[in-house]
């Protein structure tokens, strides 16, 4: 396999950050997150970052000030360059959930048929963990949820497959979810949260494997959509500022 050069991947990171600053994840006036933010949830080094920001710099999408980088004021940009960047963080957001509906629900499938009572005592302590305010145990229980239930369909070529997709299973969920924080995307609500894992784990646990395959679709579309939806509401509210 070709190593990737530090180059290409700031290049890249570069192309992802300019999408999802035009697709609206934040807006003008409001910052970037910090370098050890992006890092994380690019999993690529802070040299990586800091090229990747350099590159939003000279292109005027960002403005330093003080430490921080700002989205500038891009506002001006029409319906039809919006709608382009929108459109490609669309894609890989259905790319990326209807990859893993293909794998999770043959997966949960097969756990509920092939689970163990020590299968069960791992998925329980996980949802112990999930039941919590706190942002970030939550998500990190939910790649453990998810993680477990894959190993519990028995099938170690699929855990392997499963545990090499992990940065766009979720890292680049992640950093959707942190760049829907300004005030359009919380109008929208994603994912079903511990009652949806809840409802899983207990079809798993009562060997009802049809169940479980539809519970777990249906879990992965709701977060597919409220992910998409984030972008609708920021498409309406653009919209409506250009009607005015």
């Amino acid at each position: 396999m070709t190593k990737l050069s530090r180059e290409t991947l700031a290049d890249r990171l570069l192309a992802d950050l300019e999408r999802q600053i035009l697709s609206g994840r934040l807006l003008p006036g409001q910052a970037l997150p910090n370098e050890r933010e992006l890092s994380e949830a690019f999993a690529v080094g802070r040299t990586t970052v800091r090229e990747a920001c350099q590159g939003l710099l000279a292109v005027g999408l960002v403005e330093r000030v003080g430490k921080a980088l700002i989205v500038a004021d891009f506002m001006g940009l029409g319906q039809e360059e919006l709608g382009i960047a929108a459109l490609a963080s669309r894609v890989s957001i259905e790319e990326v959930y209807e990859t893993r509906k293909l794998i999770e629900v043959y997966s949960v499938r097969r756990a509920a048929e092939y689970r163990s009572d020590d299968d069960l005592i791992c998925l329980s302590e996980i949802l112990e963990a999930m039941d919590t305010k706190d942002t970030e145990i939550y998500h990190t229980a939910d790649i453990q949820f998810h993680t477990a239930i894959v190993s519990a369909s028995a099938n170690s070529v699929l855990s392997q497959v499963y545990e090499s997709s992990k940065y766009m299973f979720f890292k680049l969920p992640a950093f959707w979810r942190l760049f829907a924080h300004h005030e359009n995307a919380k109008l929208v609500r994603i994912g079903s949260g511990l009652q949806g894992h809840q409802r899983i784990f207990e079809a798993i646990e009562s060997r009802d494997a049809d169940l479980a395959g539809n519970l777990m679709f249906e879990h992965l579309d709701d977060v597919q959509q409220g992910l998409l939806g984030s972008i609708g509401v920021l498409q309406f509210n653009k919209t409506n500022q250009e009607a005015i």
